[in-house]
């Protein structure tokens, strides 16, 4: 038989990882500019961080992360939209992977790739929406 984790389940579990953890660390969110589609197997060295003028990784600390709620059969929460604008010299963004901060710094937690590539430029401005969802098969 297969788990299942019940929705009540799912909202509390995703709420205990992103939010209330008993640990401190705190999660960084990378932009990265080779062209990979994250897998099972993906380390830090998997991906070739941007490098664009003006950019940062950004910290995304735990009570930066909405209460969880339901979407689509998913417990989902996300963090306010994060903003990069591009300076003099541009990549292209593949998508984000996210580290955490302490003791999980060379660890990748999760990771996305963007549906469509983003090309930036100077003065471009990139906002990407982390969401993180967890789901059991019913």
């Amino acid at each position: 038989m297969a788990l299942v984790v019940p929705d009540a389940g799912e909202l509390a579990l995703l709420r205990k990882l992103l939010i209330n953890a008993t640990d401190s660390e705190n999660y960084i969110l990378h932009l990265y500019k080779n062209d990979y589609t994250p897998d099972a197997s993906s380390g830090v060295a998997s991906f070739t961080e941007a490098d664009f003028t003006n950019y940062t990784a950004k910290t995304l600390a735990r009570s930066d992360w909405a209460s969880p709620s339901t979407v689509s059969n998913k417990a989902q929460s996300s963090v306010s939209v994060q903003q990069w604008t591009c300076g003099a010299s541009g990549n292209t963004i593949f998508g984000y992977y996210v580290t955490g901060d302490g003791v999980n710094a060379s660890t990748v937690l999760w990771a996305e790739r963007f549906a469509i590539t983003r090309a930036i430029v100077q003065d471009d401005i990139l906002n990407v929406t982390p969401i993180f969802n967890l789901s059991s098969a019913n």
